[in-house]
């Protein structure tokens, strides 16, 4: 199972990431480059944390001996489905010829999908997270 430590760091590098990609779409023109390997390293990692979490993290919260941990873990699963096809959308909408073609609209987007996914990182770190530690199962079993 995950520990509460390695998924913490898991999101402290996606938000180092994030926060690159945020400052790349700040600038007044595309650096290819930059871009692709932010953006590149960034989906690789969360698509890596969101299958970690999916096939290690929620299923056996939801099935614990803490029926509030249960619940609290089953809200974020049924949440991040959603959320991770909205991500996929957004890589896949935006192409490296598209992104230069229409750099501030690609810089829109960014901005949104980034906000949600730190967002979303918060709520898990301060709800899902947190409770883990907390939970009585935790102090017996790695989360």
């Amino acid at each position: 199972m995950l520990s509460r430590r390695t998924l913490c760091a898991e999101h402290e590098e996606l938000r180092t990431l994030a926060q690159a990609l945020l400052a790349c779409v700040a600038r007044p023109a595309v650096d290819e480059a930059q871009l692709g390997q932010i953006r590149w390293s960034l989906t690789r990692k969360l698509l890596a944390h969101l299958a970690k979490e999916d096939a290690l993290l929620y299923p056996r919260l939801r099935a614990g001996p803490d029926a509030r941990l249960a619940a609290v873990a089953a809200r974020f699963a049924n949440e991040m489905g959603p959320l991770a096809d909205r991500y996929r959308a957004y890589v896949t909408e935006w192409p490296a010829d598209r992104i230069i073609r229409d750099w501030p609209a690609f810089g829109q987007a960014t901005r949104q999908m980034m906000h949600l996914m730190l967002q979303r990182m918060e709520g898990e770190d301060k709800q899902l997270y947190a409770m883990i530690e907390d939970s009585p199962a935790r102090r017996t079993h790695a989360a």
